[in-house]
């Protein structure tokens, strides 16, 4: 027979009630709002409460915690402000985090629209072209200091990414923004 206090489905439905969560919900808020804590400090704070509620579990105090997240980010005022600015592309290949529920819901609130990549796609990466043209660049290269290595690197880096043409091609090639 189970354990009861292990019974995922009863520490779920005990942490689901209202007033748990409000509290929980209400807790964390305060901690933010009385601390010049940072996030590491904040996620130290949520696992040692999920570590007082029950030791065992801790996916439902994630669930709470994503929930906070999204309830934080989808503000009227933000999200009106957020969707008058431009709109943000971000390149993703197909880590199932890069499509996690949490990912796209942010995503939407935060005006970000997402690509992915196809599965087995690196030559479609804009970053991957990237270093395939630093590399070709640097390799012809013998190096006599680390510093001289990173000072060619950093130079052939910024003088691919602010090649108009090569991400307007890629965007061209790859996206449509609209």
């Amino acid at each position: 027979m189970a354990d009861a206090k292990l019974d995922e489905t009863e520490i779920y439905n005990q942490l689901k009630s209202e007033s748990t969560i409000n509290s929980l919900k209400n807790e964390f808020k305060e901690f933010i709002a009385n601390n010049n804590s940072s996030e590491e400090q904040f996620l130290v704070k949520i696992k040692n409460k999920a570590n007082k509620l029950i030791p065992e579990k801790h996916t439902n105090i994630e669930n709470i915690q994503k929930e906070i997240l999204i309830e934080s980010l989808n503000k009227e005022h933000l999200i009106n402000n957020l969707q008058k600015e431009r709109r943000i592309a971000a390149i993703l290949d197909n880590y199932s985090v890069h499509k996690a529920k949490l990912v796209i819901q942010a995503s939407k609130i935060l005006n970000i629209k997402l690509i992915h990549l196809p599965v087995y796609s690196p030559h479609l990466n804009p970053i991957e072209q990237v270093w395939k043209s630093i590399k070709k660049h640097i390799g012809n290269y013998l190096f006599d200091t680390i510093e001289f290595m990173e000072e060619l690197f950093e130079k052939e880096f910024y003088r691919i990414i602010n090649n108009d043409s090569y991400y307007k091609n890629w965007i061209k090639k790859f996206i449509n923004l609209n």
